[in-house]
């Protein structure tokens, strides 16, 4: 587990804040879930099939298509369907029998545990997510994807001491501000605002120095009487706000013809550079 620095908080004892934030993080539970699986399509991809040194599954792998293609039909109807939802389990549960040592398994795990999560069924979402976490995919960041996301389950499911205890488990660098924001989550569920606070900002810290910035943490951090530094995006290949005012000034012809012929000047002199670096070469 990560040290939580020392907290610098002018409020650390709002008294409204606390209510407030779990009433927050109770509306946003599905925000909260569902950014942790967007991560996946960053994470997951042809590097990982590349790296992992596990061959691909052609069997499985048709089947996991399938149940892709089921699920996002499924997710496409405003009511849902209790008979498709029912199949698509059941096909999930048949390629993780048959095939449960693959990507493809923890994928279609990943996906039950999702639409669980959505149709309230926490039991039936943990014990996904523990199927998932038995699969070893040999990959240390897979892993803690899936342990942040079941700790998540779990504190969804109001079991603060486990999911405590799953958040703590040591994670990749990458994934170190996702465990403390997960950690000031449980550590304001069990009403420990000084903790919480100190692993927001621990979390905001970390994202500070990547130029990450996360509204719904900033907001966390307000609603405990924090008011984070701003986080400053990287540097801009093109600085749009200088374009911008550039494109307020009345500009002449003469300035115009100046410009470009300054502009034509460095051209030339760069391509002399380059073709003396060649020659001396």
């Amino acid at each position: 587990m990560a040290k939580l620095p020392a907290s610098n908080s002018p409020d650390m004892n709002n008294p409204n804040g606390d209510a407030q934030s779990m009433e927050k993080l109770k509306q946003a539970a599905g925000y909260i879930i569902g950014a942790i699986l967007l991560a996946l399509a960053g994470y997951f991809g042809w590097t990982y099939f590349k790296n992992s040194g596990m061959k691909a599954d052609t069997v499985a792998a048709d089947k996991y298509s399938a149940i892709e293609s089921a699920n996002d039909k499924l997710l496409g109807q405003p009511q849902g369907n209790a008979e498709a939802s029912k199949k698509l389990n059941a096909d999930i549960d048949a390629l993780v029998a048959e095939h449960g040592n693959t990507i493809y398994a923890w994928q279609a795990l990943m996906v039950k545990s999702r639409n669980a999560v959505d149709a309230n069924d926490m039991k039936t979402a943990l014990a996904a997510l523990k199927k998932a976490m038995d699969i070893d995919l040999k990959d240390a960041g897979l892993h803690s994807i899936t342990r942040l996301r079941y700790a998540t389950v779990l504190l969804a499911s109001g079991n603060l001491d486990d999911a405590l205890t799953q958040a703590s488990v040591d994670v990749p660098v990458a994934f170190e501000a996702s465990q403390q924001e997960l950690l000031g989550d449980i550590y304001l569920a069990k009403k420990d605002n000084e903790k919480a606070v100190r692993a927001y900002e621990n979390a905001w810290s970390m994202l500070s120095k990547r130029h990450e910035e996360r509204p719904f943490l900033r907001l966390k951090l307000e609603n405990l009487g924090i008011n984070p530094k701003p986080i400053e995006p990287e540097n801009e290949i093109v600085n749009t706000t200088a374009l911008q005012q550039q494109a307020q000034v009345p500009v002449s012809p003469q300035s115009t013809a100046e410009a470009n012929a300054q502009s034509e000047a460095a051209v030339d002199t760069n391509k002399d550079t380059a073709s003396n670096g060649a020659t001396s070469k």
